[in-house]
């Protein structure tokens, strides 16, 4: 199951990988699986990207047709 478009605020200093972990087990999966969109405020970084907090996360499922 894809997760819903979110926008979640950084609360404490992590890497994106870890931060995407702690919505879930779903999400975390969905990302590996690259079924998943992440941006960090506009701006597409790796996973071991370090957040700060107040920083802006917004995951999207990608959408593709055939």
């Amino acid at each position: 199951m894809y997760p819903k478009p979110m926008t979640k605020t950084v609360e404490q200093a992590i890497t994106l990988r870890e931060f995407i972990a702690t919505l879930g087990e779903h999400t975390l999966y969905a990302y590996d699986r690259r079924v998943v969109g992440v941006i960090v405020n506009d701006k597409k970084l790796w996973d071991s990207a370090k957040l700060k907090p107040g920083d802006k996360v917004t995951i999207f499922p990608i959408i593709v047709g055939g």
